[in-house]
């Protein structure tokens, strides 16, 4: 009987930890509490919503949507030229997804987080663990975007720079470019 009940309470507690991580922004501080844990994240959902509110009360043209949280399409361009297509999904929490249009035997979904940084404008960190399609690691490559929200919220566009590192993390290459964005919504 008393088995039973420490089962159980690790089981409740393995998922309010894992309920609390994914709440809201990943907190990597060994030490915290888990009250200290949901106030980080509550923390960190609050100010996301004043930030999509300030965008929502500062623009009359963004009626719909205020914050570049949701579903899109992307592309990548060098010139004319599309280097790649992507989906992807910025939580609300300050984190993104990418999923782009490449053999998945390399590694097709990429993480990412981003951060508003002025009146329809936002900033992407997003990392990629590079491999050959045999599955051997290659590398990292860094990807750096700077966007601005753009009819209604429904689009957007920017700059991107891609830093590429081999498997020991010497610089390898820098590629820039431009990236444009529809939002993807149901119907």
């Amino acid at each position: 009987m008393k088995s039973n009940q420490i089962l159980n309470f690790v089981k409740f507690a393995a998922c309010m930890v894992l309920a609390i991580g994914l709440s809201g922004r990943a907190l990597a501080s060994c030490g915290d509490s888990l009250s200290a844990m949901a106030a980080g994240a509550t923390a960190s959902i609050q100010s996301q919503s004043s930030l999509m509110q300030q965008d929502s009360e500062s623009s009359k043209d963004n009626a719909e949507h205020a914050s570049i949280v949701g579903l899109w399409y992307v592309r990548f361009m060098v010139g004319d030229q599309t280097i790649q297509e992507a989906y992807q999904i910025w939580n609300a929490g300050g984190t993104e997804v990418h999923n782009p249009n490449v053999d998945p035997r390399s590694g097709n979904v990429c993480l990412g987080a981003w951060k508003h940084t002025a009146r329809r404008t936002y900033k992407l960190a997003h990392r990629v663990w590079s491999h050959d399609i045999s599955g051997n690691f290659t590398g990292t490559v860094h990807l750096s975007e700077t966007l601005t929200l753009g009819n209604r919220g429904n689009t957007h566009s920017g700059t991107f720079t891609l830093n590429i590192y081999d498997s020991s993390g010497n610089f390898v290459t820098e590629v820039t470019g431009n990236v444009t964005g529809e939002r993807i919504s149901v119907d």
